[in-house]
């Protein structure tokens, strides 16, 4: 019997790297979804949820809010414990957590305690988020690292413009608890993958900076509540609650300045030119596709008598195309650099949301918004790639988790900001939806032309 040579085994040990690789990118990919995924799904099912656990509007409102505040709050903090106790540990932690208060929440006898469930969810959420950018960093060599962004853009994208379509679904046909045990499962056979595949560290022996983490999450709770909560609470205490939440951030941004490595959030990362232009266009972006996905599907059922089905139908392309394309855009980021991938990423987002307001100001056929999802589609599969990669090049390893935290705190605040904004829009002009929803589309895509300007301000980069 002859033995294996010297180049088949070395062949065999290459392949098999590059399978745990994937794998691991895999796990990743599907903690990262449905964390997202649960920050639009309780919207279609909330009638459902109001007719078994009775609540007011309020209450369901803080179904929904109390996730987005849970995971947007305590981001820096996560990503500085990546750092510290190794990435891996603190994401599969977050899995586990978020599982079992998915199957809490399915599990809710009443609205305050799908609320607090709702805030367990988002923190385990926010333990995980920071860190699929540290761990990508890790798994990929840089010839790999856009393909891999860009797979992860593209599920970061979708799984918030689908979560109203699976939430559709699952209540439709099943029952509103199984848009959260459904997390179950998914979290389960990620985190089995994640224990086999995913690469751990010793992490570092920098101490956490106590001071910053205390200041930043109260300052940025505050902030976060404010524009989550003015239409529901007096206007004095809204005020109140900016003020000391600046006040609060501005304390933070000095302490920061003196704690030098061992700060919570680098701020002198910002003086990068790459980090600090990737940041304000993945805000744009961010902020362009969450806060579009409420809006188009009220307005595609509300205002133009779609069924869940068929309003899901209209902007399946988005996700299709994005799901189809993303591995070769992360391909050409890889080839190209991140600059030119990156201004016709945010370009086409712009195009979409125009296409789109279109639609909605002309009072076109509905259908046709599926023009403007294929266009969203493909700009999701190129943008998001090229500016991850950008803003994690510019930074050195020990500190990827804390520059990870703080772009994806800067992404998650400023599409926070644009919910309420967007929100603000609706109620004032609920009396005329389609002035609402085209005022709503024409402040999407000054905020996606910003993304555009950001995006022409990244380092020119040729072929790596």
């Amino acid at each position: 019997m002859r033995g294996s040579s010297p180049e088949s085994a070395t062949s065999a040990t290459g392949k098999m790297a590059t399978v745990n690789r994937w794998a691991g990118l895999a796990a990743l990919l599907a903690g990262f979804f449905v964390l997202l995924v649960d920050m639009t799904i309780v919207a279609v099912a909330s009638p459902s949820i109001q007719n078994g656990l009775g609540p007011g509007v309020s209450g369901l409102f803080w179904v929904t809010a109390g996730y987005l505040l849970a995971f947007s709050v305590p981001l820096l903090v996560a990503g500085r414990l990546g750092d510290r106790y190794d990435p891996k540990r603190v994401f599969l932690a977050g899995m586990a957590g978020f599982a079992v208060a998915s199957a809490l929440c399915g599990l809710a006898p009443s609205i305050g305690w799908l609320v607090l469930f709702r805030v367990v969810q988002g923190l385990a959420a926010a333990a995980m988020a920071p860190q699929p950018l540290t761990l990508i960093r890790r798994l990929f060599a840089a010839g790999e690292r856009g393909r891999a962004l860009g797979m992860w853009g593209s599920v970061a994208a979708a799984g918030t413009l689908l979560g109203p379509i699976l939430g559709g679904v699952l209540t439709a046909v099943l029952d509103w608890r199984w848009i959260f045990w459904v997390n179950v499962p998914f979290c389960g056979t990620a985190l089995l993958m994640g224990l086999r595949w995913i690469p751990g560290s010793r992490g570092h022996a920098a101490r956490l900076d106590l001071l910053g983490a205390l200041t930043s999450t109260a300052g940025l709770g505050l902030l976060v509540w404010a524009l989550l909560a003015w239409r529901d609470v007096p206007a004095p205490a809204v005020l109140a609650a900016v003020a000391v939440a600046v006040a609060l951030l501005a304390f933070f941004a000095l302490h920061e300045r003196r704690m030098g490595s061992a700060a919570l959030a680098p701020l002198g990362l910002y003086r990068s030119a790459g980090f600090l232009a990737a940041s304000v266009a993945m805000a744009a972006l961010g902020t362009a596709v969450i806060a579009m996905a409420l809006p188009t599907m009220l307005y595609l059922q509300q205002a133009r008598g779609l069924g869940p089905a068929e309003a899901a139908l209209v902007m399946t392309p988005d996700a299709l195309v994005a799901a189809v394309l993303s591995p070769a855009a992360g391909r050409w980021v890889d080839r190209a650099g991140p600059r030119r991938p990156a201004i016709l990423g945010t370009a086409l987002l712009t195009a979409s949301l125009v296409l789109i307001g279109l639609v909605v100001v002309l009072e076109a056929d509905p259908w046709w918004a599926a023009a403007g999802a294929a266009v969203l589609g493909l700009a999701n599969a190129v943008a998001w790639s090229p500016l991850s990669a950008a803003a994690m090049a510019s930074v050195d390893s020990a500190a990827a988790g804390a520059a990870s935290g703080m772009f994806n705190t800067t992404r998650q605040v400023a599409a926070v900001t644009g919910v309420a904004v967007t929100g603000a829009v609706l109620a004032g002009l609920g009396s005329s939806p389609t002035l609402a929803f085209g005022v709503v589309f024409a402040v999407l895509t000054v905020v996606a032309l910003a993304g555009v300007i950001a995006a022409a301000r990244l380092p020119g980069g040729g072929r790596r």
